[in-house]
């Protein structure tokens, strides 16, 4: 992994890039690649790079990179796994390799293929090649999108980069709030491709590509996996499952440095780690978290399943400190980002960096085989609708009425969400269940001019519901839902920001794209039996009941999740005081703070459960002050 960052003049004005500025701009990103930095300037356009050295990593592996004709430079974040086959394929098409990087692959695979070449690579990527001759730029995202990329059109000057931050440190860039942005991030406490928390910044959506040609450019999506059904026998279906994640695991061990993964108490870890251990012969190290409270710790259950799979394992125990943790927090997420877990995957990433540089994580299973309890509450929100709504008012009434907690998975917690979010109808329901601010929650907190947008959040979400390729079922159109829009927006920006703060690679083997559009075309009767709990992810925990017996494959789904209600009860709470009533978000930030500030107090006494909630405003208020 690396960052990237360039500056295209695409209009064709006079533009002189400065050195200076172009350097601090490359030097933003340092976080990204502590291994070595590049830069290359030709006439209108500027691209660097700061190097996480992970394959190759003597000099000749160094960015931005240039083709032999030295008519093609690239600046590249990322890794294409399948790199040896396609050098294989390119030196019988006569291309010559003067390393063992695949930054050099991809060069010859674009001057062999042009743009067709992203459709050949298997990896994690974000990439911009200049092509000299024909004076274009084009810019390309891995298909699930875990790497980042963003880009800005302003003033007849093009900019883009890794994370936002890197567009920031140019002066002549304009600072200024997206309404739009603010109001999802409000809503979902991340920020949605292609929107941007900055007006004029676009986030690259996942499967995408930029071209820039002629002062024109153009986006195109390059893949959509099909959910549509394919038969198969169970015992087929398992036989190439488990050689589909035995390979996607194995292409992703490729690393000329140490690497080891993440264990949680969960199988989707589990999974990943025990394919790792049977393609090592040594211990392969692991690494886990480990929480005070007791109903958010997963410790004993990942040493456990350590010891049995036979690793070398590290346990990492975490606690909320917010003077320690949150202004590294936001200064590494420049897009204000809401997920609490990110809290305690930034520990888990600081410790894992002190031995391995990459580690493989579970991510993406439970967006790929129907891990999580919505999908469950979606097929029930399907009957709860059909009762008379005489009914149904007097279930909220009742539900609003139990008692609040602070346990992991409090009923309130479910219950409240559950019914709120049946009300929204098909496709808004399940696009809302994990919403911070509701809309009436805004109307109670947010200052009237905010409240006068028309855009709806909510709809980001349900269109991709609705726009499921070949779906045939409500669990498709979940699946597609969460891959395209909850994972690439929220779970990958969580490890990707968490992990780069610390130098380290993470990579994802459930979310291999052969991997992908296999499980997505599996028989729902081999994913799930929704609505019966404890009854997903049904082909993973067959493949794991075959290798580590029923113990492992029987547990139950806990989330990567942190004591947060607990957090803006106690130490977070005065922070948030000082941070939302800070002068430059009181008059310009979308709150009506007086307002923000009587409900926190009602959390604080318990009459509602608003902890994630309050602690998005409180992020947005620390970036507020921190990036404008």
């Amino acid at each position: 992994m690396c960052g990237i960052v360039g500056v295209y003049d695409y209009c064709g004005k006079p533009h002189a890039i400065r050195t200076d500025v172009f350097d601090r701009m490359v030097d933003s990103l340092a976080h990204r690649g502590p291994d070595g930095r590049g830069t290359w300037h030709d006439d209108g356009i500027a691209l660097g790079h700061r190097r996480l050295a992970i394959l190759d990593p003597t000099p000749a592996g160094a960015q931005p990179m240039r083709d032999p004709q030295r008519s093609l430079v690239v600046t590249y974040n990322g890794e294409i796994y399948n790199f040896r086959q396609l050098r294989d394929e390119l030196s019988a098409h006569g291309h010559r390799f003067r390393t063992n990087c695949d930054t050099e692959v991809l060069l010859a695979a674009y001057a062999e293929w042009g743009t067709e070449a992203v459709s050949r690579l298997n990896g994690i990527f974000a990439f911009a090649l200049w092509d000299a001759p024909r004076r274009r730029l084009w810019m390309a995202r891995d298909r699930l999108g875990v790497k980042p990329l963003c880009y800005s059109f302003q003033g007849g000057v093009f900019r883009f980069a890794s994370e936002v931050k890197a567009l920031l440190a140019d002066p002549e860039f304009r600072r200024r709030p997206s309404p739009a942005g603010m109001d999802a991030f409000l809503s979902f406490g991340f920020v949605p491709a292609p929107l941007s928390a900055f007006a004029d910044v676009a986030q690259l959506p996942p499967a995408s590509e930029l071209l820039i040609e002629n002062g024109a450019s153009k986006l195109r999506q390059y893949w959509r996996p099909s959910m549509a059904e394919v038969p198969c026998s169970s015992a087929e279906a398992q036989e190439q499952f488990a050689h589909h994640i035995h390979e996607a695991v194995s292409r992703q061990m490729v690393a000329d440095v140490p690497l080891g993964g993440f264990l949680s108490g969960g199988i989707d870890s589990a999974a990943v780690v025990s394919e790792m251990a049977a393609d090592n012969t040594e211990p392969v190290h692991t690494f886990s978290v480990s929480f005070a409270e007791k109903s958010f710790d997963e410790g004993p259950a990942a040493v456990a399943t350590a010891r049995q799979i036979g690793t070398q394992h590290r346990q990492i125990d975490v606690e909320l400190n917010l003077e320690e943790t949150l202004d590294r927090f936001v200064d590494h997420c420049d897009e204000p980002f809401a997920d609490s877990s990110s809290l305690a995957v930034y520990h888990l990433c600081r410790v894992a960096s002190s031995e391995v540089k990459v580690a493989l994580s579970g991510d993406g299973a439970d967006e790929l085989l129907a891990g999580y309890p919505t999908y469950s509450a979606t097929c029930l929100a399907a009957a709860y609708r059909r009762f008379p709504r005489w009914s149904r008012a007097w279930v909220r009434r009742l539900v609003s009425a139990m008692p609040v907690s602070e346990k992991r998975y409090a009923m309130h917690q479910f219950a409240n969400r559950f019914v709120l979010g049946a009300e929204e109808g098909e496709g808004r329901d399940f696009s809302s269940w994990r919403v911070h601010f509701r809309h009436t929650d805004k109307q109670t907190v947010c200052k009237p001019h905010f409240l006068q947008r028309r855009d709806d959040p909510i709809e980001l979400y349900a269109a991709a519901y609705r726009d499921a390729p070949d779906a045939q079922s409500r669990l498709k159109r979940m699946l597609y839902a969460d891959l395209a829009f909850y994972l690439p927006n929220d779970m990958l920006v969580k490890v990707d920001r968490m992990s780069m703060a610390h130098g380290l690679e993470v990579r994802v083997p459930f979310l291999d794209h052969q991997l992908v559009e296999y499980c997505v075309g599996l028989p729902n009767r081999l994913l799930a039996r929704l609505p019966l709990p404890r009854r997903n992810k049904l082909i993973l925990r067959r493949h794991l009941n075959h290798k580590l017996g029923g113990g492992v494959a029987r547990r139950r789904k806990t989330g990567f999740n942190v004591p947060i209600e607990k957090a803006m009860r106690g130490p977070f709470l005065s922070r948030f005081h000082d941070v939302v009533t800070a002068k430059p978000f009181c008059q310009d930030g979308p709150f009506d703070v007086p307002r923000l500030v009587e409900y926190a107090r009602h959390h604080a006494d318990r009459s509602i459960d608003a902890g994630h909630a309050l602690f998005g405003a409180m992020v947005l208020a620390h970036w507020w002050e921190r990036w404008l």
